[in-house]
């Protein structure tokens, strides 16, 4: 069986460098995230309603990524959450998924776009399916959950999960 590392986030934004600069925010570090090149700001980004962490460098468009509930204390039950796939523009629900380097996802016969699932085992033992496999030559495998996910299963953030193919 093998072991990936789970990483939880919290709402946060990508922005584009025109939104940045708008806002008059001037970004600085506060630590490098675990995929190579993207780093979190020490400053929040307000849209009005929420205040979004900053994940960086900038994107082609603003993306900002919320959990299941963050969506429903926004927008309510009715209106059908838009799930993050890839970079799509605007309010999105974080999909799970597994960053994974092209190398590692050979060694493991994975594909950009399939789906793995995850174990958990203790007390709120559990398993998450559908984690959408992300490939990459920069990326460092790891698992990324949404708070609600984590806290269904009681992962903590860095914990070490089952992972299934």
């Amino acid at each position: 069986m093998k072991k990936v590392i789970c990483e939880v986030s919290n709402k946060h934004c990508h922005l584009t460098k025109e939104t940045l600069l708008e806002s008059k925010i001037q970004p600085t570090k506060l630590k490098d995230l675990s995929q190579p090149g993207q780093w979190v700001t020490n400053e929040y980004y307000s849209d009005g309603t929420d205040k979004f962490r900053i994940i960086m460098p900038c994107r082609g468009q603003d993306q900002f990524e919320l959990s299941l509930t963050d969506w429903i204390k926004r927008f309510g039950k009715s209106k059908e959450p838009v799930w993050k796939k890839d970079k799509e523009a605007g309010y999105v629900v974080i999909l799970r998924h597994l960053h994974i380097s092209d190398k590692q996802a050979g060694e493991l016969g994975l594909k950009n776009g399939g789906y793995v699932s995850i174990r958990k085992g203790g007390m709120r033992a559990g398993q998450l399916d559908n984690v959408l496999v992300r490939v990459s030559p920069d990326f460092d495998l790891r698992v990324h959950l949404d708070t609600d996910e984590a806290n269904a299963l009681n992962i903590q953030n860095g914990e070490e999960v089952d992972l299934i193919i």
